[in-house]
C-alpha cells in the first residue's frame, strides 16, 4: 500500500506542486530550464505554499501521533470525497482538487493516506507560489 501510495501522490496527483514549499531542490527546478526536477525533501509535502493572500495549503505531513495533517483515516476519506476539512467547519476546499480526486477508489485513497503515514513529518519552507 505504501508503493502505491507513493505511485499515486508523486506520480499521479502531484501533491509536492502545491504541498511542498518549495516543491525543488534549489537549483533542481525545471522551469528554470536547466533543472532536473529533484524534488525537495527538507520541506516534502509540508504545505506553506501561499494560493493568493488568504490560502495556503495544508502540511499532510504525519503530525506526533502519526496522523497525516492530524486526520484520522475516516475524516481524511470525508475531506478528499467533499471538500470538507475537520479543521474548518462549514468551509470547503476551494484549491484541493477534490472534484477530481472523490472518484478515486477507497483502495487507492487508503493507499495514499498510508503512505502519508509512512512519511516524516516536515516543516514549511518559503515559495511564493506553487511548482516552485
Amino acid at each position: 500500500m505504501v508503493g502505491l501510495g507513493s505511485y499515486i501522490v508523486n506520480a499521479q496527483a502531484v501533491c509536492a506542486d502545491c504541498h511542498s514549499c518549495p516543491t525543488y531542490t534549489p537549483g533542481h527546478n525545471p522551469y528554470d530550464g536547466v533543472g532536473d526536477g529533484q524534488i525537495n525533501p527538507t520541506n516534502y509535502l509540508a504545505g506553506g505554499v501561499p494560493f493568493g493572500p488568504t490560502l495556503t495549503s495544508a502540511d499532510i505531513t504525519p503530525d506526533a501521533t502519526g496522523k497525516p495533517a492530524g486526520l484520522d483515516f475516516d475524516e481524511y476519506l470525508e475531506l478528499i470525497r467533499t471538500g470538507h476539512d475537520p479543521d474548518e467547519p462549514g468551509e470547503i476546499l476551494q484549491v484541493m482538487p477534490w472534484p477530481i480526486f472523490r472518484n478515486m477508489n477507497d483502495r487507492d485513497i487508503l493507499a495514499i493516506y498510508t503512505y502519508l503515514t509512512a512519511i516524516p513529518h516536515a516543516e514549511p519552507g518559503s515559495c511564493s507560489g506553487p511548482g516552485q
